[in-house]
């Protein structure tokens, strides 16, 4: 008898060590108890990650844009950011230096955003008669609002949640009038997404 009682226990380990780890998906992407009134003096840091075409230089000066943007568009929406860093890089951002920074700074959470940069051929106006490929350059966001104190994830935009912004802004009567976006105009559309759904979560 007790030989099947350690055997059924033996079992229920094994079944338990089996079941698959955590992933983003299944996190709650929000914390209960979250709301964005909390962060008022966050520092934010931003990674930008381009595919290929990109040349050193490009990367530099879309990055340096970028951070603009950000600054002005935290600024308009009276978010005092205790500091506020974007670096371009493919590996998978630790979130251990943004938290001591922010522990450092005395911020209250440490928002990482995550850009990614595209350029390539696109079909628009899919529904339409009009429907074109058009080559141009798109922008996908995620990001994790970090409490300093404990390094818990309060709230998190996952990957493919949030509308990509497209450089090019169709027109789908006439698609020889649609309009190229500059940079700036882009980054502040992908910028004022990404604000109002943390802000407004």
């Amino acid at each position: 008898m007790r030989r099947v009682l350690a055997i059924a226990a033996l079992a229920e380990v094994l079944a338990a060590c089996a079941l698959p780890a955590p992933t983003h998906e299944v996190i709650p992407t929000r914390a209960s108890d979250f709301r964005p009134s909390q962060i008022r003096q966050p520092v934010v840091f931003a990674q930008l990650r381009f595919d290929a075409q990109y040349g050193e230089e490009e990367r530099k000066a879309m990055s340096q844009e970028f951070e603009g943007v950000l600054l002005e568009e935290l600024d308009a929406r009276a978010v005092l950011a205790k500091e506020v860093r974007v670096v371009v890089g493919d590996s998978k951002r630790d979130p251990g230096p943004a938290l001591a920074r922010a522990r450092e700074l005395g911020a209250d959470h440490a928002i990482l955003v995550d850009v990614r940069v595209a350029r390539g051929p696109l079909v628009f106006c899919q529904n339409t008669r009009r429907r074109f490929q058009a080559t141009a350059t798109q922008w996908g966001q995620s990001a994790e609002v970090v409490r300093a104190s404990d390094g818990q994830v309060r709230y998190r935009i996952v990957p493919g949640s949030l509308p990509a912004v497209v450089d090019l802004d169709a027109d789908c009567d006439s698609p020889r009038d649609s309009r190229r976006l500059t940079t700036t105009e882009a980054f502040a559309e992908s910028v004022k997404r990404l604000l109002a759904r943390l802000l407004a979560a």
